[in-house]
C-alpha cells in the first residue's frame, strides 16, 4: 500500500545527495515532487497542502546539527512531521466497565465483517479478553454466516438470534455477554453501497440502545479521497471513535492512511492485510514513517517473528539458542529450516518482510512474492516426502531416493538437485560468516 509513496519519496531525496547545503531551490524542488507524489497517492489536497506547508516552515526556519548532511537533515524533518500527520500512536482503550462494546460500521465490501473477527482474535489474543461477536446485518444473511464461520475458526465465542430485528440482535448480545461473564462484545452492523438515510438512522438508534465505547470505522485502502468524505459523513452522524483500513496488502495508493487523522481527528486504529484473521496489527505512526521513508520497522518484525514462533509451536529459548548455533556452524538440517519456513510463512509476505528490514525496501519492490511462496510450498512437499534420516543428513539423499522423493511429493529430480544444492551453498555461506559483526543477532532471528 505504501510502495508509491515510498518510491516518489526516495526519489525525490537521491536529488539531496552530494549536495552541500539545504538551499530554498533544493526545497523547493523536492517539496514539488512530494506534493505531486501526495496527490498521486490520493492524499487529501488540504492535508497535502498543510504537510508540504510545514515542512517548508521547519527545513527554512529550523536549526539542525550540524553533524546531519542535507539529505539527512531533510529525511529528519520530513519524519518528524509525518508523524504529526498520522498522529501519536494511541493505544486502543479498553479501561471500561465490562462488557467493552464495539461498533464496526463502514461500507459494503470494505473487511467490515472480516475486520470485526480480526479485531476479537487481536482482544483475546493480546489484550486476554473474553470475546463475543454478533452481526446485525439483518439485510445481507451471507454477511451472518460469514462471521459466524470467521468466529468458528478464530474459535471465539458467536451468538446468533433468531431475531432478525438489528436492535433487538444487539441488544441480545449485550445481554449474553453481562450474564456469562464476556468482556468485549463487537456488534458487526450493516453496510451499503453508499450513505443512506435509512442506514444512518438504524446506526444511531444502535447506538443510544447499546452505548458502546468505540464506533471504528472500517476504511478500504483503495477508497483514497472519496473514501474521506464517506468517513465524515459517517462521522457527522453517528460519530467516531477511530478507524481500522483494510487490504494494506493491495496495490492501492493509501492516500486514506495518511488523511484520517489530520482530516477527522480520530486515530487510525488497526491496519488489516490479507484474508486470514490474524492479518492485523496495531497501527504505529512511528512506524509506518520508517517504512514510508525506506528505514525499514525492525520492531514490527520481531513483534511478528515471536508471534509465529509462538504459533508455529517453536522450541523454547534453550532449543531455540542451540538451532542459532547450528546454524551459524552450517548444521542446520532440513526440519530446522522446514521450521524456519513455517514460522516465515505466518509472518507475512517475504516482500512486506524486506521492506521493515533497514536498506531493503528497493529491493523488496522487486520480488515477486507469489513466486517465492510457489517455490517454498513445493520445497516443503520435498521435506514431507523425505524420511526422518534424511531431513537429517540430507547428505545421504542418493539418486535412488531423490527419485522416490521428486515422486512422492509431485516434483522433479532436477528441482531437488537445485534446492539441495541452494541449500549447501547456505551453509557454506554460513559457516564463512561465523563470527563476523552483526551475526550473533542474525542468529538469534533465525532462532
Amino acid at each position: 500500500m505504501i510502495e508509491s509513496l515510498q518510491k516518489s519519496f526516495q526519489r525525490s531525496l537521491k536529488k539531496l545527495s552530494g549536495q552541500a547545503k539545504l538551499r530554498p531551490a533544493h526545497i523547493e524542488e523536492i517539496l514539488g515532487d512530494l506534493r505531486d507524489s501526495l496527490l498521486e497517492a490520493d492524499v487529501s489536497l488540504s492535508v497535502a497542502e498543510r504537510f508540504l506547508e510545514s515542512v517548508r516552515e521547519k527545513a527554512i526556519g529550523e536549526a539542525v546539527s550540524d553533524s546531519l548532511n542535507p539529505q539527512q537533515q531533510f529525511i529528519y524533518i520530513l519524519q518528524k512531521e509525518m508523524r504529526a500527520v498520522l498522529g501519536d500512536s494511541e493505544p486502543f482503550a479498553l479501561n471500561f466497565k465490562p462488557p467493552v462494546i464495539v461498533m464496526m460500521v463502514g461500507l459494503q465490501g470494505a473487511g467490515k465483517t472480516t475486520s470485526a473477527a480480526k479485531l476479537g482474535l487481536w482482544a483475546k489474543k493480546k489484550q486476554k479478553r473474553q470475546v463475543l461477536l454478533v452481526s446485525v446485518d439483518v439485510r445481507r444473511p451471507a454477511a451472518i454466516e460469514q462471521l459466524e464461520k470467521l468466529a468458528a475458526e478464530s474459535k471465539l465465542d458467536y451468538i446468533k438470534p433468531e431475531t432478525m430485528d438489528p436492535l433487538e440482535r444487539a441488544r441480545e448480545a449485550v445481554r449474553y455477554a453481562e450474564t456469562y461473564g464476556l468482556d468485549f462484545v463487537i456488534v458487526d452492523t450493516a453496510g451499503r453501497l453508499s450513505i443512506d438515510e435509512e442506514l444512518m438512522a438504524e446506526l444511531e438508534q444502535l447506538k443510544r440502545e447499546i452505548q458502546p465505547q468505540h464506533i471504528l470505522y472500517v476504511a478500504d485502502a483503495m477508497s483514497g479521497q472519496q473514501g474521506l468524505q464517506v468517513i465524515e459523513g459517517f462521522s457527522s452522524r453517528v460519530g467516531l471513535t477511530g478507524a481500522i483500513v483494510t487490504k494494506a496488502d493491495a496495490d492501492s495508493r493509501g492516500g486514506i492512511v495518511f488523511s484520517i487523522r489530520e482530516a477527522l481527528k480520530v486515530p487510525l486504529c488497526f491496519v488489516g492485510s490479507g484474508e486470514k484473521t490474524g492479518d492485523f496489527e496495531v497501527f504505529h505512526a512511528d512506524r509506518w514513517v520508517s517504512r514510508i521513508l525506506g528505514m525499514g520497522d525492525l520492531q514490527t518484525l520481531i513483534e511478528k517473528a515471536e508471534e509465529a514462533g509462538s504459533e508455529a509451536g517453536a522450541p523454547g529459548a534453550e532449543s531455540q539458542e542451540r538451532l542459532a548455533k547450528r546454524v551459524m556452524k552450517g548444521k542446520m538440517n532440513l526440519l530446522d529450516f522446514q521450521q524456519q519456513m513455517k514460522m516465515m510463512s505466518k509472518m507475512g509476505s517475504l516482500k512486506g518482510l524486506m521492506g521493515m528490514v533497514p536498506g531493503m525496501s528497493q529491493m523488496a519492490q522487486q520480488i515477486d512474492s507469489e513466486a517465492i511462496e510457489k517455490k517454498l510450498k513445493r520445497v516443503d512437499a520435498m521435506i514431507c516426502s523425505m524420511t526422518p534420516t534424511e531431513r537429517e543428513r540430507p547428505d545421504v539423499i542418493n539418486g535412488s531416493r531423490k527419485r522416490r522423493i521428486a515422486g512422492g511429493s509431485g516434483t522433479s529430480v532436477e528441482e531437488m538437485n537445485q534446492f539441495l544444492r541452494e541449500f549447501q551453498q547456505m551453509q557454506n555461506m554460513m559457516k564463512s560468516m561465523k563470527g563476523k559483526k552483526g551475526m550473533k543477532g542474525l542468529g538469534r532471528l533465525f532462532g
